[in-house]
């Protein structure tokens, strides 16, 4: 692999940015070559609000990954991850070109592009996903592959995600900024997906959620696609929050409390000492008002899964069942409060498989993003050097060509 075609993916997290340097070795195995961490400066509620902040921040987590390795970056793939993204359903209908009446795959492109077209008025936003649900070909529905088939009228539905034209651009000004190039952009919890999730929980139906600091992303797939995406303005971080508040403490404090939850819980003392957060702090406090806290926050954002799941008509009825990530995934106790809250099988995500060599530098729900997105790179490689099949699709409209023009 040429030095330029190193996979370089890049999770600008709410709180934490990771860098993740990869070659492919072989069909299916990855050698992970370095990372880089750094503080997500500049970024709100998943966002990148200042492009010149979030640039520093990411040159930081590239000097990271310099303590590792001597490879020289200038290109990544990027997650996206914020409350204003928003998914659409689309439906579109062509003739069949052929005389014969046979579906070719030109038919399809004409087909999804017509169900974009159809789409409401999307204001500030540009479509950046296109997953096609299903087609009819003429009284046939619910096909998943028409071409070949043969009929008179091709119809599809198609899911789309679209991102905030500003928070799109401001991803790449940042990156512009960092000396970087953008590969491509991928909404995170369909980034993660290519780690988490396998096959079999994809076709029979699953929820990938990612539990960040700021915010809390859901991905729902079935029948081997994405089906339902959703970002809600809410994470582990507005935990600290309610522990500082409920116990008068400051923030690095209550972060501190809230990482060693299990220590604490798990020791079944009738209160608590913070005699080490930080230096002459005294105060004791309850561990049963502590875990009261954080079981009311998770029940907070459960609830509002919930409600999502009874939206698309999915709650209780993923057999796949639900695989946490993020840094909230580490949450003491979160995978028995997970099941008992949305009646689901619950699993924790981020075991780095697939991963042939420097495997321990991946390990953990944190890391699935950026992995992820490594996995969706390698898949997306030809030996041509880097190459993305969505960038070439007719069917989709690229956002990144588009954000392109508008930088100046």
């Amino acid at each position: 692999m040429a030095h330029q075609d190193y996979l370089v993916c890049l999770d600008i997290g709410s709180s934490t940015i990771r860098l993740v340097v990869a070659e492919k070795k072989g069909e299916y195995a990855l050698s992970v070559l370095g990372v880089g961490e750094a503080p997500a400066d500049g970024v709100r509620k998943g966002a990148v609000a200042d492009p010149d902040i979030v640039a520093r921040s990411i040159q930081r987590a590239l000097a990271d990954l310099k303590k590792q390795t001597s490879i020289d970056v200038d290109h990544a793939y990027v997650s996206l991850g914020e409350p204003r993204v928003q998914t659409h359903i689309g439906k579109g209908a062509v003739s069949v070109s052929r005389a014969d009446g046979e579906v070719t795959k030109e038919d399809v492109a004409r087909v999804i592009e017509a169900s974009e077209a159809a789409l409401p008025r999307l204001g500030n936003r540009e479509v950046i996903h296109t997953f096609p649900l299903f087609y009819s070909i003429d009284r046939d529905s619910g096909i998943r592959e028409p071409v070949g088939l043969n009929g008179m009228k091709l119809e599809a539905e198609t899911l789309f995600i679209a991102g905030f034209t500003t928070h799109i651009k401001n991803i790449f000004k940042a990156m512009e900024i960092a000396g970087l190039s953008v590969d491509d952009v991928l909404v995170s919890p369909y980034a993660a997906s290519f780690h988490t999730l396998s096959k079999k929980q994809k076709e029979v139906g699953s929820m990938l959620l990612d539990i960040g600091a700021q915010t809390t992303n859901l991905a729902v797939f079935e029948e081997g696609t994405l089906v339902s995406l959703d970002v809600l303005p809410v994470g582990s971080g507005h935990i600290t929050y309610d522990i500082g508040l409920g116990f008068e403490i400051d923030l690095a404090s209550a972060e501190r409390v809230k990482r060693n939850l299990g220590v604490f819980l798990e020791q079944g003392k009738k209160e608590i000492r913070l005699a080490d957060f930080p230096k002459n702090f005294e105060e004791t406090f309850s561990p049963k008002k502590l875990r009261e806290i954080v079981s009311a926050r998770l029940g907070d954002v459960f609830e509002l899964v919930e409600k999502h799941l009874k939206r698309i008509g999915r709650s209780e009825l993923l057999p796949g069942g639900v695989v946490l990530v993020g840094g909230g995934a580490r949450l003491f106790d979160i995978q028995r409060m997970a099941r008992e809250e949305l009646h689901l099988p619950v699993e924790i995500g981020g075991s780095p498989s697939g991963i042939s060599d420097h495997k321990e530098l991946v390990v953990g729900p944190e890391w699935a993003t950026a992995v992820g997105l490594v996995k969706y790179a390698a898949s997306e490689y030809v030996s041509s050097g880097r190459s993305n099949s969505m960038f070439s699709l007719p069917i989709s409209k690229r956002i990144s060509k588009f954000l392109r023009s508008l930088i100046p």
